[in-house]
Order: C-alpha cells, then sequence, then structure tokens
C-alpha cells in the first residue's frame, strides 16, 4: 500500500468497523459474514449434530438402510415356504370325450364341469427351505452389521470434511494475518525510504511479498469454499445454506485416551461391526456347506383340498368333494452335483475363513499404529506452539532492528516467513491430530467417540 492509498484505506476500515463486519472479528469467518450480508440465518452446526444429522439424512446412509429393509423381506419370503399355504380355487370347464377307449367305443355328449376348491398344503420335512431361511437370515444380519460399517465410514468422511472445514477457515485466518503484518512492513519501508533510511529495494520487496500473501489469500478462501460445499453435499445440504461449525473441537485440544481406558486389545477389535460381520459371513458359510449335504435328505410335504363338484356353478346339485395326501421324495443320482456343490462350499468356508484372519491383522495394526500416532501428533502441537510463540518475538525483533536503521528488510521478511510458517505447522500439527483421534475412534469402531 502507498501513502497516497491511506487516506481510503482508512475510510474503508471506518466503515467495515461500523457496520460490525470485519473478516474474522469476534469469531465471524467468511462463510459467516457472506450470510449476514445477504440477511440469512446461518445453521449452527456442532460435531455431534452433524452426526446425528448424517445418520438421519445422508442420501448414502439411506440407500444402505434400504437394503438392510430389503434383506429382512426376503427372509420373510423364505420363512414363507415353511408355514402353511392356502389357496382358493374354482373352474368352469365344458369338454367332450374322444372315441376308442381300450379298444372299445363309446360317444358321450359334451358336458359341463364345475368344481371349487380350497387347498392346502404344508412341509412337513423340507431341509433345503429350511436351509434357505436360515441363509436368508444371516444375510440379513450381514447386511446390518454392513450397514453399520457403511454408516462408519461415511460418519468418518463427514468428520473429517468437518475438521477440514475448520482447518481452512483457520488457514484463512492466518493468511489474512500475514497480509496484514506485510503490509505493515511495506508502510514501514515506504516510511523509511522517504527519510532516507532505506533504498528502494526494501519497498520493491516488500511489495512482493504483498503480492504474495494476497495470493496465498485467495487460494485459502476458494479452499474454504470446496470443503464447505463438500461437507454440505454430504448432509444434503442446500449449497446456498450458510453453516456456522463449532470451532471449540479445535480449540479444546486435550492429550490422547490411555488404552488403559479402553480395555483389551481382544476386546476393542471384537467391537468392530467389519469384524463381527465377516464373523456371520463365516457362519453362513459353513451353514451353506452343511445345507449341501441335507439335499440328500427326502422331503416330505402334506397337502388337501376340499369342495364342490356340479355341472355348473350355483345349479344346485353340489356334491362334496376333498382329497388328503402325503407326498415324500427323495433323490437317487443327480450327475453329480451334490459332491462338487459340497467342494465349492468347503472352497468358501476356507475363503471366508482367511479374510476374517486377514481383517483382523488389519484391525489390529490400525488399532496399534492410531495410538502411536496420536501421542506424536500431541506432542508436535506443543513444539509447534513454541515456535510460534518463538516467531512472534523474532519478528518484534526484526522490526525493531529495521526501524532503527541498523540494516535492511530482508531479515524482517525472513522472520515473518518463519513465522508464518510456524503458524501454518501448529495448524497442521493441530488437524492431523485431530485425523489421528478420528483414526483411533475408527479403528475401535465408533467415530462418535472421536472426542472422548
Amino acid at each position: 500500500m502507498h501513502l497516497e492509498d491511506k487516506p481510503f484505506a482508512a475510510i474503508i476500515t471506518l466503515c467495515l468497523s461500523l457496520l460490525c463486519l470485519p473478516l474474522g472479528a469476534a469469531g465471524m469467518d467468511s462463510t459467516e459474514s457472506k450470510a449476514v450480508m445477504a440477511g440469512a440465518v446461518p445453521l449452527d452446526l456442532s460435531l455431534d449434530a452433524m452426526i446425528e444429522r448424517v445418520k438421519a439424512q445422508n442420501l448414502q446412509v439411506l440407500i444402505r438402510k434400504e437394503s438392510v429393509r430389503r434383506a429382512l423381506e426376503q427372509s420373510y419370503q423364505r420363512r414363507a415356504a415353511l408355514l402353511p399355504q392356502f389357496s382358493a380355487r374354482a373352474e368352469q370347464t365344458r369338454q367332450q370325450l374322444a372315441r376308442g377307449f381300450a379298444a372299445e367305443e363309446f360317444g358321450l355328449d359334451p358336458f359341463n364341469s364345475f368344481g371349487s376348491r380350497i387347498e392346502a398344503s404344508l412341509a412337513v420335512f423340507d431341509t433345503q427351505r429350511y436351509a434357505e431361511y436360515r441363509l436368508a437370515r444371516l444375510n440379513y444380519a450381514i447386511e446390518q452389521l454392513d450397514f453399520e460399517v457403511a454408516m462408519q465410514d461415511i460418519l468418518e468422511q463427514a468428520v473429517m470434511l468437518y475438521f477440514t472445514q475448520l482447518r481452512d477457515q483457520r488457514s484463512v485466518q492466518i493468511a489474512e494475518g500475514n497480509l496484514v503484518r506485510e503490509r505493515a512492513l511495506l508502510e514501514l519501508a515506504t516510511q523509511q525510504f522517504e527519510a532516507g533510511a532505506a533504498i528502494k529495494i526494501d519497498v520493491t520487496r516488500a511489495e512482493v511479498r504483498v503480492a504474495t500473501e494476497r495470493r496465498v489469500l485467495m487460494e485459502a478462501e476458494i479452499a474454504v469454499e470446496n470443503s464447505i460445499l463438500e461437507l454440505k453435499a454430504l448432509l444434503d445440504l442446500d449449497l446456498d445454506q450458510p453453516v456456522n461449525l463449532d470451532r471449540s473441537v479445535i480449540e479444546g485440544i486435550h492429550a490422547p485416551p490411555s488404552i488403559k481406558g479402553y480395555g483389551s486389545l481382544e476386546v476393542l477389535t471384537e467391537l468392530r461391526p467389519e469384524l463381527r460381520s465377516q464373523q456371520t459371513v463365516v457362519e453362513q458359510a459353513e451353514l451353506a456347506k452343511r445345507a449341501v449335504g441335507w439335499q440328500r435328505l427326502p422331503t416330505v410335504e402334506l397337502f388337501a383340498d376340499w369342495g364342490y363338484d356340479s355341472g355348473r356353478a350355483f345349479d344346485g346339485e353340489e356334491g362334496e368333494a376333498w382329497l388328503l395326501g402325503l407326498r415324500a421324495r427323495i433323490p437317487i443320482w443327480e450327475g453329480g452335483r451334490i459332491a462338487a456343490e459340497r467342494r465349492e462350499a468347503g472352497a468358501a468356508v476356507r475363503q471366508s475363513e482367511y479374510q476374517m484372519r486377514n481383517l483382523r491383522n488389519a484391525i489390529e495394526r490400525e488399532f496399534t499404529f492410531s495410538i502411536l500416532e496420536m501421542e506424536s501428533r500431541y506432542s508436535q502441537i506443543e513444539i509447534a506452539r513454541d515456535e510460534v510463540r518463538l516467531g512472534f518475538d523474532e519478528v518484534e525483533q526484526a522490526r525493531e532492528r529495521y526501524r532503527e536503521g541498523l540494516g535492511d528488510n530482508r531479515e524482517l521478511i525472513d522472520a515473518q516467513n518463519r513465522l508464518a510458517d510456524a503458524e501454518r505447522s501448529e495448524l497442521r500439527a493441530i488437524y492431523l491430530y485431530g485425523l489421528s483421534r478420528l483414526a483411533f475412534a475408527r479403528s475401535i469402531g465408533s467415530v462418535e467417540r472421536v472426542l472422548d
């Protein structure tokens, strides 16, 4: 900023102050400022409220929930085959028998026939239908657990976007602070040059720094818009709906949880819905293998019907008719199909068991690494905060040296660069610590406990 721009800048600053809309003032970010100017009411969204909204309104969650419902209804369909079946039938026919039967000739005129029946059947012993019902129930249990897995994945994505949006908002504030310092440097360099205590190159360096920080600020603002749009899409919000996020989740940083507070590793990993789902898959494969052998067992079905017969419906000449029977069937030779199905089922069981072991190993590794990562990230936050504190001291000392004419402004520029890097390092450390806590919560199967 040149000296001739100062009156205009002062007027702008005064107007913004009167409107109480300075960017970053009173904790208000750029998104909130746009909402106020547009007259819209922002949606206050805490982390817990966001999690509940994801569970209730996220479209991916709703899609997976319908998959669970379909699996439940399919199990009811398989169960129906084991229950008594009833139906009603009525039939009116007219027919004529052909001449000639058993080498004898006879002839009859065409005649009518009417029959009405109530039919019933019951599978007394049918292992295949029973196996299909049991497999359908296990499939329903798997769909429920897979729904929990999908829910945790979507919640993890939502919490990550929540943290990312808070990080991006803070990045804008850091960029704004850097731009303020660079403009102050430009003003100081201009004053020193006009006073004869500095050369023109000092002013040029300061102008370059202002241009650089303006570009950084623009990139930070774009990142803010991108992350909030992704979060709104995930929450099925109107993209024009202003949203205020709760910043306390990154401001109130506390030490990572101790493994002692969660019990043994085996107990923790058993909470993962992925493991419970895979265990159910193993059970399903084992049942399917047993069901193959059941195909060699006989099936027994009871059937009956009762009704009336006559020439025509409602002719007053109805006669009672009924049927009762028991049907049994047993396979004798099926071309080797059952043996092939048994071998295939055995391979499916072994495959499921291998997948179970592989999944357990992966989860144990995730859990162990998340503990180590949390401790490391938390330690880095303290180091980064020390760097920021020292960076402010260095900038102040370099500014005094430059103001007193003890050197050019390169020392001050370097100090401000190191301070900016330190602030970004602190933000990155806090962000990565939040992600490590998220990874830990995911490793124990409960993203909702990310802030515990």
